[in-house]
């Protein structure tokens, strides 16, 4: 299905344009906000998401093998169930129950914890690192299309960073200890990637403004890509 991420170059951040359909050789900029969701869908989603990402947070507390891990993770499991409750608190606030909006994207999202669950508490590390700052970083910017007053206060609650270094600072110094262990999260981080796509992929489908069209969002794709392998590189991972 993403045949061309394997055309991605490093050395370069891609542009998000788009052949338009009238001229092959026209290009237009293609911004991940054109393709935002309603109010109602994104809601749900991104509440699901985060309640997803607590749980995640939560099981690597239980396997830290420091009492300075157990706390870094809790304060990220901490991080997002706050922001699952301010997001379930709006959808209350319109009148709606959040497990009804949430529902709907159950099946992608529990599909796809499923596909990158790992035994190993490293990876599993990892993988709150790199999908948790991918996901908020994506719905952040999907958000800014929203057509809803909210769209403000849901760019602030997915901004939030918190806790996001100290993670990073937890898998660095596990991987100054251990010279073998870069390469092994290497392999994960590489691996994370086409499955959390598929996510964003079923996000931008629900677009309100932009009908989907999977090859017009692939400069899209590419830009996520870019913003993964920063991530990596930041851990001096070879992505």
């Amino acid at each position: 299905m993403f045949e061309w991420i394997r055309g991605l170059r490093r050395t370069s951040a891609p542009a998000r344009k788009l052949r338009s359909r009238g001229d092959a050789a026209a290009t237009e900029r293609v911004e991940i906000a054109e393709f935002a969701p309603g109010i109602l869908p994104f809601l749900g989603l991104t509440a699901y998401l985060q309640l997803e990402l607590y749980e995640a947070a939560t099981r690597a507390v239980s396997g830290a093998p420091s009492l300075e891990a157990k706390n870094v993770l809790a304060e990220v499991a901490g991080q997002t169930l706050s922001k699952h409750q301010l997001l379930t608190t709006e959808i209350r606030s319109r009148g709606h129950e959040p497990h009804v909006l949430m529902t709907p994207f159950a099946k992608v999202i529990d599909e796809y914890v499923e596909r990158i669950d790992t035994p190993d508490w490293h990876q599993h590390v990892l993988s709150l690192y790199l999908v948790g700052g991918l996901f908020d970083d994506f719905f952040a910017n999907l958000a800014e299309g929203i057509r809803d007053n909210y769209r403000t206060e849901a760019i602030r609650i997915l901004s939030n960073h918190a806790g996001r270094a100290e993670l990073k600072a937890l898998l660095e110094d596990a991987m100054a200890e251990d010279e073998g262990l870069g390469s092994w999260l290497a392999l994960w981080g590489r691996r994370l990637v086409g499955d959390t796509l598929l996510v964003s992929r079923e996000a931008l489908a629900l677009s309100e403004r932009r009908e989907f069209d999977a090859s017009e969002v692939e400069p899209v794709f590419t830009e996520l890509i870019a913003d993964h392998i920063r991530r990596m590189d930041g851990l001096g991972l070879t992505a």
